[in-house]
């Protein structure tokens, strides 16, 4: 006795042992067939026997899964990129992907992406530094000139004051926090 099913919509909707009636849409099956209740006939070969999974994906009949893509007729794991591209995995903080390379976000891009209120604090936190900065260096001078190091020099002293007080003045520019003109710190000169 033979085997045989019956297609529906190119979907196999039941095999049968016996002889098979005269109707329509039913396939006698070779011995060593490999078909399946429920599948579409697309799975199988001329000879009933199904096709690899790799045949199957390459089709679009059966989902690729997620983290893998075919390459050279095999099923591999993707890159840690392009799984961030395909949305597989988060995207690092503070990190961008250029010409399928994970790079690191420039100071520019990372400011450019915050709110107002992040840029204003940002800018006083870096203005905040750079004072403390200016405190130390003013403060390891007068030590120096006290023992006798460094020269007194009140240009350089005087310089450090005002690069002080421009920085604490940061916030009242005209482009601030978008646009602010940073001053430059002065540097010790020995004058002798």
């Amino acid at each position: 006795m033979a085997e045989y099913m019956i297609i529906n919509n190119n979907i196999i909707e039941a095999i049968y042992c016996g002889k098979a009636d005269e109707k329509e849409n039913v396939i006698i099956l070779p011995e060593n067939h490999e078909v399946r209740v429920g599948d579409n006939i697309a799975f199988y070969n001329n000879d009933w026997r199904r096709k690899s999974d790799i045949e199957l994906m390459q089709l679009g009949l059966k989902d690729i899964p997620a983290g893998f893509k075919l390459e050279n007729n095999m099923l591999v794991e993707m890159t840690y990129i392009e799984k961030v591209i395909a949305g597989i995995e988060e995207m690092p903080a503070n990190m961008k992907i250029e010409e399928g390379k994970l790079l690191q976000k420039s100071q520019e891009e990372l400011f450019n992406e915050m709110t107002l209120e992040q840029k204003e604090n940002f800018i006083r936190s870096k203005r905040d530094n750079l004072i403390i900065e200016a405190d130390i260096l003013l403060l390891k001078y007068q030590e120096q000139v006290e023992l006798g190091i460094k020269k007194q020099d009140d240009t350089y002293r005087l310089a450090l004051l005002q690069y002080k007080e421009d920085l604490r003045n940061v916030t009242e520019q005209a482009g601030f926090p978008e646009n602010v003109v940073w001053s430059e710190m002065p540097i010790y000169t020995n004058k002798e």
